[in-house]
């Protein structure tokens, strides 16, 4: 589906297709039952050269293009959605180094990727406020030669997982949310941070997302990203998008590929063809896979169209992706269920996993209705409200 891909592009996507395969999608089921950190996948990526997706070149990074990057997400989400999810919202967090951070910070931050193997965990979402929004109650107050964090994220991925977490903070106690939010990264060990809840969910269960309290927290200068405001003007946000799009087109495809696999192989008395010898069967899955075509044709366009474009453009890009990717995504593994029958619905099958999977990640913002609202917006050429979901 994609031209002109370079001989080190195909190559980085073939190597996250086989770390999928090979090592992910072994440990898909365990991570799922056990609601656990997928640390040996991670560990996995990256031996592999593929933790360092986001981090730039100079700093023995891979510094992928988008279209690459989005490529790889979706493979590695093939063998494990909650592997793939987590290293993408990893990786922008490295973009976000990467557009904020001083010499002095890449350089303190960036080994501890890629030589030490560690991932960085991107915590935003609060519970007094509507998913997607710019606005936080979290604070970080200047105290002596740092700073002070106080407040409450939920939805925390990667909790008890990561090496250091980047908290979206309000630093003017302002209700102007852009110019506000400041983005700090605080250690995994930091006093006065606690869980408050458990993550027990019906999905996605191994990006262990509880919220945790943030209680006097203190951090030195050198943890800030930024000025005020900066992070909204850097497009980096926008990126989050374009990656979950990537991580649902990859699961629903794993969906697609496993029906298919079924379907090739089944019978059932008296019948001696193959459940792929039906029509209804064979209609369903063309189906299907027109729906995977469409949404991954709009995710590798917006990607290649990503660079060089501003934050609102990069907006409706990814809103137009992610949406597709989500209407696919859920109807893809909803057929799958229904063509692979009630066993689908045991364990041993990766269906069931898939569709929980789905129907839990696309629920990230910004929801249907957002990107629904981003693309009107834009086609009647109106400017986008980012502070609404940035």
């Amino acid at each position: 589906m994609v031209s002109g891909l370079s001989k080190d592009q195909l190559e980085l996507v073939d190597k996250a297709e086989r770390i999928a395969r090979e090592c992910l999608a072994p440990r898909a089921h365990d991570v799922d039952a056990a609601g656990v950190n997928p640390k040996e996948s991670w560990h996995d990526v990256w031996q592999n050269g593929l933790l360092t997706l986001g981090v730039p070149k100079e700093h023995s990074g891979l510094g992928l293009d988008m279209l690459t990057y989005v490529m790889v997400i979706e493979k590695l989400a093939g063998g494990c959605t909650n592997t793939g999810m987590t290293v993408h919202m990893h990786s922008t967090v490295m973009r976000f180094i990467e557009a904020l951070g001083t010499d002095k910070q890449k350089s303190a931050f960036y080994p501890e990727v890629v030589d030490g193997g560690n991932l960085f965990g991107s915590w935003g979402s609060e519970p007094e406020t509507r998913g997607g929004t710019a606005m936080r109650y979290t604070t970080i107050t200047p105290e002596g030669e740092g700073y002070v964090i106080d407040g409450i994220k939920h939805f925390c991925t990667m909790a008890g997982g990561a090496h250091r977490y980047m908290i979206h903070c309000n630093a003017q106690n302002s209700t102007d949310a852009l110019a506000s939010q400041q983005l700090a990264l605080v250690p995994h060990d930091i006093a006065g941070l606690s869980q408050l809840d458990e993550w027990n969910t019906l999905g996605m269960r191994g990006t262990v997302s509880p919220s945790m309290k943030l209680d006097k927290c203190v951090v030195g200068p050198d943890a800030v990203l930024g000025a005020p405001g900066d992070g909204g003007k850097t497009g980096v946000t926008q990126g989050f998008s374009l990656g979950f799009a990537a991580a649902y087109v990859g699961a629903a495809q794993a969906a697609l590929d496993c029906t298919k696999e079924f379907c090739l192989n089944q019978t059932f008395a008296p019948d001696p063809g193959r459940v792929a010898d039906g029509l209804v069967v064979q209609r369903t899955i063309a189906e299907m896979a027109v729906a995977m075509n469409s949404a991954k044709q709009a995710l590798y366009d917006a990607a290649s169209q990503w660079e060089g474009k501003t934050p609102n453009e990069k907006a409706v890009l990814g809103a137009r992706a992610k949406y597709l990717a989500t209407v696919a995504s859920l109807d893809v593994s909803s057929k799958a269920i229904q063509i692979a029958g009630g066993r689908s619905a045991h364990k041993r099958m990766p269906l069931e996993r898939i569709f929980r999977d789905v129907r839990t990640s696309t629920l990230m913002p910004p929801n249907l209705d957002r990107c629904l609202e981003l693309i009107g917006r834009a086609e009647f050429d109106l400017d986008t409200p980012l502070n609404r979901d940035s």
